[in-house]
């Protein structure tokens, strides 16, 4: 267990570093419609976005790693210290963040801790049957329905949070299939999984991933649509762990302490999107400055 919550650590310092790259990039680029694929077309040209992609990368595989030796419950709680590492490289790097949102990272922190406390005993994870997996899809398609069809209609750091939930969302399935990965290699060998539903699910789920995040970051300040994508992705990714691989919640004694837990890293988030309304002002203001100097900097390369 302790192995896990290390990985799940690295992946989370991977994940923040990755996010404050591809937000300051999205900002960059040309504005686009939310999920327009131009903007991936768009932020491929340019090499800081590759470099957090890099990061990126080194995140999922460590995720991935995390996910095949400990539960979801687990490893998927522990990637929101992702945004603290994100506000904090942002501070370090000459930009204002607020003490209001730091306060609030602080507060989805201290719900991670407290729900993380005591970790109910976990079973050895098998392959789990299409039966086992349709609740479990079908809630984090209910999720992602209502939030992708707030981002849509939203504005400014609004559409930011709705569509960093959605991606959260998407990411946190991504998962949890792949978890399954291991439990299909172990059961059936590399050619089986090869032909899995699971293995080409989780990829599409990490695509869409992609661009919704970098849609998200586009949209507005970067501490609501990370903190959306941080906070959602452990409430989906401990719901399937407990729908669709039978793993434990808490116990009779701990219940209490992790629903707490939960709800204060909830309510951070909430405190966080709200504390980043003065932000999005900001950004909405400094976007035309940014697109200039990318122009600039364009036409001198």
């Amino acid at each position: 267990m302790t192995v896990a919550v290390v990985v799940s650590l690295l992946a989370a310092v991977c994940f923040g570093v990755a996010s404050v790259l591809q937000h300051d990039s999205a900002l960059r680029a040309r504005r686009r419609t939310p999920l327009h694929p131009g903007l991936l077309a768009d932020l491929v040209r340019r090499p800081r976005w590759l470099v957090g992609v890099g990061a990126q990368f080194t995140g999922v595989a460590l995720h991935l790693f995390a996910v095949n030796i400990g539960p979801l419950s687990l490893v998927q709680p522990l990637l929101t210290t992702g945004l603290v590492v994100a506000l904090l490289m942002q501070r370090i790097a000459g930009r204002r963040v607020s003490h209001r949102a730091l306060l609030s990272a602080s507060l989805v922190v201290v719900g991670l801790v407290v729900f993380l406390v005591e970790m109910p005993e976990q079973g050895v994870t098998t392959s789990a049957d299409v039966e086992q997996w349709i609740p479990g899809l079908l809630l984090a398609g209910a999720v992602l329905a209502s939030t992708l069809s707030a981002g849509l209609r939203g504005l400014g750091s609004a559409r930011s949070v709705f569509l960093g939930a959605s991606a959260g969302t998407v990411l946190a399935t991504s998962a949890a299939l792949g978890k399954a990965w291991g439990a299909v290699l172990r059961a059936n060998g590399l050619f089986v999984l090869l032909g899995s539903w699971q293995l080409w699910a989780a990829l599409a789920c990490g695509l869409a991933g992609a661009l919704l995040s970098q849609a998200a970051f586009q949209a507005g300040p970067l501490g609501g649509s990370l903190a959306a994508m941080m906070a959602i992705d452990p409430v989906i990714g401990v719901g399937l762990g407990i729908v669709v691989f039978d793993e434990p919640f808490a116990t009779e004694a701990t219940v209490i302490a992790r629903c707490l837990g939960l709800l204060l890293t909830v309510v951070g988030v909430g405190l966080l999107a709200w504390t980043q309304r003065g932000d999005a002002r900001r950004l909405d203001r400094r976007i035309p400055v940014l697109l200039a100097d990318a122009r600039s900097g364009g036409s001198r390369g």
